[in-house]
């Protein structure tokens, strides 16, 4: 072959090669480069490998666009950056689905296509409606005297373990010499908040260590892949090469939480005409439709109910921890808070539920905290339903679409100031709660099932524990902002914390 030849050859070989790192469907938002069978992942990887979605920033600047492409491998994704976008991503049902075609999703479920949190379609709807339903009759998002008062309780239980210490061995592995470890201390309650509404019954403190269990299983999996979601979806084959990007480990953890969840599960079958929570209306309907063609049955219970309590056990802690970090780093917020709780409240109780329209500033910095630590960086995956427009782009069915909820929070031009932790803007002039535009909880019909749930827990777990204590790091332990963990939510490391009692 000639030497020109060759030339031509070479050149052919770099378009192409060029075309396939560049190419994506006619008017689509431009795309960050990729290759073969990673796409656009090693990009992400390259830029920052443990927090991998921090690249994305980069991209939408260089590319001048605030939504843009990024293949996770063979999966075309559409980014939405900004405000706006996201707003509409979360607003309209053209952005409703899920993309259940992802392999880790069906491992995690027997695998079927089971579940609430990675489901659609009509599937989805008829369970997602007969559960909230059911939930809301024990507390889930509604106002419930019974449910509230086993929460105090609770809070309650967590304030004498803080004041008194540890009451034997087990205990002594998270409370010593007037210090707490964190966020261990706080699962008993994230975990018996969600088993009262979905069990009707509530783990007594000697029984503590099997909720620490549970809610160590959630966060292993939070834990395990990283936060773009990029490996769980790219990479099926992971999962014949060991633990590679924590494809197993996501798959194992789960299935501990299924397992701790099924035994209690198939006790609660020999009980009648019980109707304490969840469980029991719902085992009743899987009784009822035994004889016809249903989406009821033994696993799609298991997987509803992880669906429900992970995020519980997992990421209302985690946003405490990280509230209570931020807190501690700006003291005068501290005192802000003190003060609008004593002036309010007092000394002589609890900070109740009825106390939080009473309390803005405490309020707002819950609020600050979520959005200066974004606990869901890319927030949930969503795909489209049909082919749809987003941003003047075309946007075909099936598309993979993520909302970058951490660059909406650290926009200075949407902001002003990003980077500083103040919670005074989320409060109006007149020093009342204003509009919340961070998404946490997300919007529309796939808007986070708990959202009131977990802000009202959120809420009497942090004031109350700014009520009666003063924080301060130890020594040694993690004390940086920065101490945390990648995963499919950012989660604080494990620290201790001096926790000393207001006088």
């Amino acid at each position: 072959m000639s030497p020109f030849l060759i030339v031509i050859l070479l050149c052919i070989i770099a378009y192409k090669f060029y075309d396939f790192l560049t190419c994506v469907p006619p008017n689509s938002p431009p795309c960050i480069p990729r290759l073969p069978i990673v796409g656009s992942y090693w990009h992400l990887l390259w830029h920052d490998y443990k927090y991998p979605y921090n690249a994305v920033q980069y991209y939408v600047n260089k590319l001048q666009s605030k939504v843009v492409t990024c293949y996770f491998g063979s999966f075309m994704a559409i980014i939405a950056n900004d405000y706006k976008n996201i707003r509409e991503v979360l607003s309209r049902e053209d952005f409703d689905g899920r993309p259940t075609e992802i392999d880790v999703f069906q491992a995690r479920s027997f695998g079927k296509k089971l579940g609430i949190f990675f489901n659609e379609g009509s599937f989805w709807q008829e369970q997602r409606r007969f559960t909230l339903r059911h939930m809301r009759d024990f507390g889930f998002g509604r106002r419930h005297e019974k449910y509230e008062t086993d929460m105090m309780e609770e809070v309650s239980i967590l304030i004498k373990m803080l004041k008194e210490g540890p009451i034997n061995d087990k205990e002594k592995t998270f409370l010593k010499n007037g210090s707490a470890l964190f966020p261990d201390i706080l699962y008993p309650y994230a975990a018996n908040s969600i088993w009262d509404i979905v069990f009707g019954e509530i783990f007594d403190r000697s029984e503590h260590d099997k909720l620490r269990y549970f809610c160590e299983s959630a966060m292993s999996f939070q834990r395990a892949a990283d936060t773009t979601g990029g490996a769980i979806v790219s990479l099926w084959y992971l999962k014949y090469f060991g633990n590679m990007f924590g494809y197993q480990d996501i798959v194992k953890s789960n299935y501990r939480m299924v397992d701790f969840i099924k035994e209690r599960v198939e006790n609660r079958k020999y009980l009648d005409n019980e109707d304490r929570g969840l469980i029991d209306r719902y085992l009743k309907q899987i009784q009822e439709k035994s004889n016809v063609k249903s989406t009821f049955s033994d696993e799609q219970l298991l997987i509803t109910l992880v669906d429900f309590m992970f995020p519980a056990l997992s990421a209302m802690p985690s946003a405490l921890v990280h509230a209570m970090k931020l807190v501690m780093h700006n003291p005068e917020v501290l005192k802000n808070i003190q003060e609008e709780i004593d002036r309010v409240v007092g000394s002589g109780r609890l900070v109740t539920w009825e106390d939080r329209t009473s309390l803005p500033y405490t309020e707002a910095t819950i609020r600050e905290a979520l959005r200066f630590e974004t606990i869901t960086p890319f927030g949930v995956f969503h795909k489209t339903l049909n082919d749809t427009t987003l941003s003047g782009f075309d946007i075909p069915k099936n598309t993979l679409i993520v909302t970058n909820l951490t660059a909406l929070n650290t926009d200075p031009e949407f902001w002003g100031d990003p980077e500083n932790f103040r919670p005074e803007r989320f409060l109006k002039e007149d020093g009342q709660l204003g509009k919340d535009f961070t998404f946490v909880f997300g919007l529309g019909h796939r808007v986070c099932a708990g959202e009131t749930f977990a802000r009202y827990n959120m809420f009497g777990v942090f004031a109350a524990l700014m009520q009666n204590f003063n924080f301060s790091f130890v020594k040694g332990e993690p004390t940086s902002l920065q101490d945390k963990l990648p995963g499919l939510i950012t989660t604080p490391k494990e620290t201790w914390i001096k926790v000393e009692q207001r006088t």
